[in-house]
């Protein structure tokens, strides 16, 4: 790997453990810079600041997220197939880089507000997966946006929540099974117990 290539991956790898310890608006140019050990102008020849930055982080982690499901999920299976693939999905992705998935989907932050609708992220394949099955369970879509999206899109953040106060073991993917199950119970669903998967399939390797 190329002098600048390095760089770039030490600002990178630098900024998502700041995003996620403390928060976008707390962290600023110079610490990034000194956290990677580049200088600032090492920084300004990637990215125009800080913002540019955040949003490439930003992006790219909730494309990858997406995609990881898209690819996984397969709308001909049970829904609770289905269900289970994208916790395992999160799960996994909170294992592999625990800051990064933070800054993404647990900090709140302007990024969220300013997401264009084309772009493609977890938390909307989880509302478009409810949606388009909430038929099977007799659900009303008006409920299923306001009540059952955000109620189990909760179930699926909140154990990453406890495992960063380390009240909930980890890794978080072995919690998967019987969160996915708990989910299915919410809405009414049958749970069958889902085939072994491939491990650590989220792409969220920082």
């Amino acid at each position: 790997m190329g002098r600048p290539a390095r760089f770039k991956n030490a600002i990178y790898e630098a900024a998502i453990r700041l995003f996620g310890a403390q928060g976008l608006n707390q962290t600023g140019i110079r610490e990034i810079a000194k956290v990677a050990g580049v200088s600032e102008a090492a920084l300004y020849r990637h990215w125009k600041g800080k913002r540019e930055l955040a949003w490439d982080i930003f992006k790219r982690g909730l494309e990858e997220l997406h995609d990881a499901m898209s690819s996984q999920v397969h709308p001909d299976r049970p829904f609770c197939e289905a269900a289970h693939t994208v916790v395992r999905v999160f799960f996994e992705a909170y294992d592999r880089n625990p800051q990064l998935f933070g800054y993404l989907l647990l900090s709140q932050h302007e990024l969220w507000k300013s997401k264009p609708a084309d772009l493609s992220d977890p938390v909307a394949f989880w509302f478009d997966l409810l949606r388009a099955r909430a038929a099977e369970f007799d659900l009303d879509e008006n409920l299923t946006n306001e009540v059952l999206g955000p109620i189990t899109l909760g179930m699926i953040l909140q154990p990453s929540i406890a495992a960063a106060y380390e009240s909930v073991s980890v890794p978080l993917a072995q919690h998967a099974e019987r969160v996915s199950a708990a989910i299915c119970r919410v809405l009414g669903a049958a749970w069958t117990p889902p085939a072994p998967g491939p491990p650590d399939s989220s792409p969220l390797t920082g």
